[in-house]
């Protein structure tokens, strides 16, 4: 039987209010986290970087109150479990103080800040283009092929890579880096999962995938 959460629920409840529920319960989330970061202003050596957190915040509460019903919900593990474990393990990375000897070298810390200054503009300007499109498991509503998308086939993920790459370099470890490596191994599968739904929903999205860029080309 496929693993199907949303779907045994909605036997019970409307699969509209279900949606709406979800939205809410993200809403209230991401509210509380923005609040947090608003509140670690000082606790920021780039001031940009700050910034940018705070808007990739932002622009997921506007994406989750506005967001739509999905042509195509996601089902089953791969769908399902593996984008929320691979949208969960950046947070791990924070649990390793940072590495003295980065520290210590101030060009190279503050090279790496600024490293995910970058990556998060990225990040949130992926965001904004998807808005009310925007999934964390695999979906698909409605195709979206602007901004970033220009210019990279999977400008989130990207930017998310990137990201906790300098993360992951800021706090080197072994455990770090290996935590890394399948959180890129994920963000990976992601892409080539979406990239199916898509393209089954979304005929014109296969034209656009043949003339993008992702990592490999």
């Amino acid at each position: 039987m496929t693993f199907d959460p949303f779907g045994l629920a909605g036997r019970f409840v409307p699969e509209e209010t279900l949606h709406r529920i979800v939205r809410i319960f993200m809403v209230l989330l991401l509210g509380a986290f923005l609040l947090h970061r608003l509140s670690q202003y000082r606790l920021f050596a780039v001031k940009a970087l700050w910034l940018g957190e705070t808007l990739l915040f932002t622009v997921l509460i506007v994406a989750y109150l506005f967001r739509t019903v999905p042509a195509s919900r996601s089902r089953g593990v791969r769908e399902i479990v593996v984008p929320l474990v691979g949208s969960a393990l950046p947070f791990f990375l924070l649990l390793s103080p940072p590495n003295p000897a980065i520290i210590a070298s101030r060009p190279l810390f503050y090279g790496l800040l600024w490293g995910m200054t970058g990556a998060t503009a990225l990040t949130v300007w992926g965001m904004w283009s998807l808005r009310s499109s925007f999934s964390i498991t695999v979906e698909a509503r409605q195709l979206v092929t602007s901004g970033p998308y220009r210019l990279v086939r999977h400008p989130i993920y990207t930017g998310e890579i990137l990201a906790a790459a300098a993360v992951a370099a800021i706090r080197f470890s072994p455990a770090n880096t290996a935590l890394l490596l399948l959180f890129i191994a994920l963000q990976l599968w992601r892409t080539r999962m979406e990239e199916a739904k898509l393209s089954a929903v979304f005929p014109a999205y296969r034209e656009f995938a043949g003339r993008s860029r992702w990592f490999w080309g």
